[in-house]
């Protein structure tokens, strides 16, 4: 059954598959969770062990949006939630994921508790709740994203008009749910003297997170902080066009033709492209933006900004730093989660939905959601695919080779 939770079969497929009833499904599916749980808090102990000069310094942190279906079908709509995750650059170990919710708290508890607390008089810092939102306030985001929602006057007596998070859980602020993985981030890196680089994605608040939790690394300027930020919205075409300028900027910013590129050796092909963006960065005002001019067809139009730099940072170390500035680690596990985590594929418009998206293999339960998104990240580490030859974890070295199901099982 592992290999269907982390193979794209949604739960009813699943079900047929086995010849288990539902119930049955979501208690293997607890079970698993149970056995993960159990290996990652004793084998993501050993992170003290790990030579990080020798495997990278590097993370990338980066998030999605997953939905979950109403309790109403006729409702046709989802919530959306933040999926926070940051990837070891080099190896793809996947170091923290955490989802916008907490499935063990029921809404109306949570509004009882704000209320006999006095929490709605006081600004949402300085709330005793402030880590989840009230009923009050989910109640306010449902009426602006079902604004636009048509429903036949037929349906209109079945709808249920008190919608809330199906079943129990709440959703976390996402300023306090991105505070919480980059102090756990620190935890995991202990207190050497390594100097990491964390690039993150465009959000002001992941930023603000990391300079938090990092301040005393910044200081000792032994952390690096980045920000990047791309078209997502650029189609295929539009991203190879990109990608041939950019290789016609290389052309001419290095001297070396794009026939004679190939045959360089990778040394040489970075040393090369670090000199020019050194000369490109000269006369540049402290941490300002710079827009990368050699275009990916993974992140087109890239810009990067230092916010940790410093007037005594060597010029080519913030050329390499602007090279290295980039989410696709991170990313690349976002595409495989869509991939092979039924519920996790972006939600469908169809002619017929009035406006309405809708899938019928998106789940119901938060508390499902947290412990599939756990298990898949568990399997991508440790376990991989039937092609996988070295697993992240691996890579990383904390393992000495694949897991075996008989070992996890076991």
């Amino acid at each position: 059954m592992l290999w269907m939770i982390t193979n794209g079969m949604p739960i009813s497929k699943i079900s047929d598959f086995t010849g288990l009833c539902p119930r049955d499904v979501y208690r293997k599916i607890d079970f698993i969770y149970d056995r993960v749980v159990d290996h990652t808090a004793r084998r993501e102990g050993s992170f003290q062990s790990v030579n990080w000069e020798k495997v990278g310094r590097r993370f990338a942190t980066d998030s999605q949006r997953l939905h979950l279906n109403w309790p109403n079908k006729k409702t046709r709509a989802q919530i959306a939630v933040q999926h926070l995750c940051t990837a070891h650059a080099n190896t793809g170990y996947i170091m923290a994921a955490h989802l916008g919710l907490d499935p063990a708290i029921d809404l109306p508890d949570i509004e009882a508790a704000m209320t006999a607390a006095g929490d709605f008089g006081l600004p949402r810092a300085f709330r005793r709740q402030a880590r989840v939102w009230s009923e009050t306030e989910f109640k306010t985001y449902l009426d602006k994203i079902t604004r636009g929602v048509q429903i036949h006057p037929s349906e209109a007596p079945d709808v249920d008009v008190d919608l809330q998070l199906p079943h129990r859980g709440s959703l976390l602020r996402q300023d306090v749910m991105q505070l919480a993985h980059a102090f756990l981030l620190r935890h995991f890196l202990g207190k050497g003297d390594e100097r990491f680089v964390f690039v993150l994605d465009a959000d002001s608040g992941l930023a603000l997170s990391f300079v938090a939790a990092f301040a005393k690394r910044i200081k000792e300027a032994s952390a690096d902080v980045i920000v990047v930020q791309f078209d997502k919205h650029q189609s295929n075409d539009q991203r190879n066009m990109l990608v041939g300028d950019g290789k016609a900027s290389l052309e001419f910013a290095t001297g070396i033709a794009r026939s004679q590129w190939s045959s360089l050796k990778l040394s040489d092909q970075l040393e090369l492209t670090d000199i020019a963006i050194e000369g490109m960065l000269q006369g540049s005002p402290l941490g300002a933006p710079f827009a990368w001019p050699f275009h990916t067809k993974s992140e087109p139009h890239r810009r990067i900004r230092i916010l940790t730099d410093r007037a005594d940072m060597d010029p080519d170390r913030r050329a390499r730093l602007m090279r290295l500035a980039t989410l696709r680690s991170v990313d690349a596990y976002f595409h495989k989660v869509r991939s092979n985590i039924r519920f996790a594929a972006r939600p469908a418009h169809t002619p017929s939905g009035n406006g309405r998206t809708w899938d019928r293999h998106y789940l119901y339960n938060p508390e499902t959601m947290v412990k599939v998104v756990e298990i898949y990240r568990f399997a991508h580490n440790w376990i991989g695919s039937s092609k996988t030859k070295e697993t992240p974890a691996m890579k990383l070295g904390i393992a000495r080779g694949k897991m075996r199901l008989s070992e996890f099982f076991g």
